[in-house]
């Protein structure tokens, strides 16, 4: 009994150290295998970053195969060299302390870092870059505190989205609804312009309520969002609605009019106001926007805009005290502007966008270490972006990565297709285009382009060189407005009617008037045909060339709503006959007038193209629409028997009298927004977007670019 055990115990102490041998042959082997596949990524392939995933692996599940893996961590510093990467330098340093038995590879390890510190020291520092692909992207949105999460706007409510998903670290993951759609609250944010506490509680969020923006605030959990009361007039630009919270979100900074300047320029300044109720509080003196709170919440950086001369905007960033009192200057550009100011998560630097000239679009960073004060301690770094942004800083994280917003290449032009479908033809370059429209001979294209300022041009309908009618003149005068400029040409061909912007300066303050023009056909000086107590805006010319409708909206009575509402008025000038009222829920968007002269077409906020007599009367619906936009547009066919418009971005036809709209084809994916049908009827012209998306970016190994200044 005693040599059955005996022998039993033997067979299986064999057979277990068999096991062991056999696994540990099986684990050098399969380590061997995949660093034989990683090597071969690396150099036949070229795919560093893969390869170095691979590479990863090894170090992960091979710790004991001291040999391999010690080679493992010497490729991901080969592959990181490659790449340009600075943390090339780190990877071989792990070599020489991980693995001090391994001579070989750590003497390539000590010779690439003393090589790369040679060479680091002639080229000047550079940041990385890395896109993280959100598939169904929001195109705004600031980052979490902690860097973890991108909350956004979108379908009119918050979401939040884990930056790194389980798929893939530069894949986000599964987004979050925080809050529920609600039709008479939409949620709303254009580039970065909601707020998160530095405690990571609480989120502020713009929202639009019966036509008036209005402030929400909800747990970043999620929940029912407390409107903000706010008992003065918000509004501006897009910039002008950004909003900060206190580290705590017990206090909320924005910028908003104050009443009783806005008969001056409609000035915004910087207030603060309690969570939990209570009086705003002004906090600057002069043109101020884009707030934000330091993260002890003792300061608040934000934009000074001022004329540096008539018809020039320079804004620079300043710091002061949360409760108020004299502030320290930060920037002082001679020239351009800076926007959207971000605080590093300790305190003691500030980032921001620099714009060169004035399309608003950017694509320098500059950082700048701060005193205590806020006062600067040594010149800004200039970081140089790899694309354009148009939005703000989405934020600094606790680990020193900056999240940016960054536009992917954009591409606009003016087509032409067959009104039946077809493939389109590119008529002009690309650019900034908007609102073709045909001269009633059919031989050229009027346009809307925004090149070196904003032009009115056109080009032959085929396809040639572009003319510019209307120059922009560095501010002075009058430029076509956007959206709803216009650019339609009178019925005899020798007129141009158009949404005319002129800035008007007075006290060192900005304002702006937008009226009507009409202008000769070959250029010439603009004449004002009506007289706006609000805005006049997507005009269009009668069939007999007599007279001109538009879109009139009215400065917001107590109620704080915006009028709007269809309008006629000579083509000369003169008084101006109101056709809609209230009840006909004019969206702010474009209007055409039938080519028997009875009607005029319009969107309206019900989600309808609806068409009313001239004349006054009720009003009809032709077609229900997805989705209203101002950038929408709809047109009239030249014999009156075919309705064409855009929605989502495509081109539809459908009868005056209703029925099932059909899709003009055109062959390409992107958008089409603005159109315009050609005297023939034969062809339709239209303006076709493709990219100019933004997409979350971040930015890291950007600290040594910045000179600390004194210690």
């Amino acid at each position: 009994m005693k040599n059955t055990k005996k022998i039993l115990f033997t067979f299986f102490v064999s057979a277990f150290s068999l096991l062991l041998i056999s696994n540990t042959v099986s684990s050098q082997q399969t380590a061997g295998e995949l660093f034989e596949k990683a090597l071969y990524i690396e150099e036949a392939k070229g795919d560093l970053q893969k390869a170095v995933d691979l590479y990863q692996k090894i170090l992960k599940q091979f710790p004991e195969n001291r040999k391999v893996a010690a080679k493992a961590q010497l490729h991901i510093g080969l592959c990181y060299e490659k790449l340009g990467f600075k943390k090339a330098q780190n990877a071989f340093q792990k070599v020489i302390d991980n693995f001090p038995e391994r001579k070989e590879e750590v003497a390539i390890a000590k010779e690439r870092i003393s090589a790369l510190s040679e060479a680091l020291e002639k080229i000047p520092p550079k940041p990385t870059f890395r896109k993280i692909r959100i598939p169904a992207n929001p195109g705004n949105g600031v980052l979490s505190p902690d860097g973890k999460n991108l909350v956004f706007a979108s379908e009119g409510c918050i979401w939040s989205v884990p930056i790194h998903g389980k798929v893939d670290p530069d894949i986000a993951g599964t987004p979050v609804r925080l809050t529920e759609a609600i039709e008479t609250m939409r949620a709303w944010d254009w580039g970065g312009m909601l707020a998160l506490s530095a405690d990571g509680k609480w989120i502020a969020f713009n929202a639009i309520e019966s036509e008036r923006m209005e402030i929400y605030i909800v747990p970043s959990s999620g929940g029912e969002p407390k409107k903000v009361l706010v008992d003065i007039d918000r509004g501006g630009y897009g910039y002008y609605y950004r909003l900060s919270l206190s580290p705590d979100g017990k206090v909320l900074a924005f910028a908003s009019y104050e009443e009783e300047e806005q008969s001056k320029g409609k000035i915004n300044y910087i207030y603060t106001i309690p969570m939990e109720g209570g009086t705003p509080k002004k906090l600057t003196e002069v043109m101020a926007t884009q707030p934000a709170f330091s993260p002890d919440g003792k300061k608040i950086a934000y934009v000074k805009s001022y004329l540096s001369e008539p018809g020039k905007t320079q804004t620079d960033v300043w710091v002061m005290s949360a409760s108020g009192g004299s502030p320290v200057q930060v920037s002082n550009f001679p020239s351009g502007r800076a926007r959207s100011p971000v605080w590093s998560p300790e305190g003691k630097m500030i980032a921001f966008n620099f714009e060169p000239g004035r399309d608003s679009t950017s694509k320098e960073l500059w950082i700048v270490p701060v005193a205590e004060n806020g006062k600067p301690l040594a010149p800004p770094a200039k970081i140089e972006l790899p694309l354009e942004t148009l939005h703000m800083v989405a934020g600094w994280t606790p680990d020193n990565k900056i999240g940016l917003q960054l536009m992917n290449p954009m591409h606009n032009a003016v087509y032409t297709v067959p009104a039946s479908g077809g493939k389109a033809v590119q008529v002009s370059p690309a650019g900034w285009p908007e609102n073709p429209r045909w001269s009633p001979d059919g031989k050229r294209i009027y346009f809307r382009e925004f090149r070196d300022g904003v032009n009115i041009s056109s080009v032959p309908a085929g396809g040639g060189e572009v003319t510019i009618v209307l120059p922009f003149r560095s501010g002075k005068g009058v430029y076509e407005s956007a959206p709803g400029g216009g650019n339609d040409i009178s019925p005899d061909g020798k007129k141009l009617v158009f949404s005319g912007a002129v800035r008007v300066y007075k006290d060192n303050k900005t304002s702006y008037e937008v009226d009507i023009y009409t202008m000769p056909i070959e250029g010439g000086e603009p004449i004002k045909i009506t007289k706006s107590p609000g805005q006049d805006r997507f005009p269009c010319w009668s069939p007999d060339g007599k007279r001109v409708a538009f879109i009139r909206y009215s400065e917001p009575p107590k109620d704080k709503t915006y009028p709007m509402n269809i309008c006629i008025v000579s083509a000369e000038g003169g008084e101006v006959r109101q056709i809609t009222s209230e009840s006909d829920k004019v969206f702010w968007s474009c209007i055409d007038w039938s080519p028997d002269g009875k009607l005029i077409a319009y969107f309206s906020k019900d989600k309808t193209i609806k068409v009313i007599p001239a004349e006054g009367g009720e009003p009809r619906v032709i077609v229900h629409v997805d989705k209203l936009s101002n950038h929408a547009e709809l047109a009239w066919s030249p014999d009156g028997k075919k309705f064409a418009y855009t929605c989502k971005g495509k081109i539809w036809i459908v009868a005056p009298d209703g029925g099932e709209p059909v899709e003009v084809k055109t062959g390409m994916s992107a958008e089409a927004a603005k159109i315009g049908w050609s005297p023939d009827g034969k062809k339709i012209a239209f303006t076709h977007w493709k990219g100019g998306d933004h997409e979350l970016w971040l930015m890291e190994d950007f600290l040594p670019l910045v000179k600390k200044g004194p210690q």
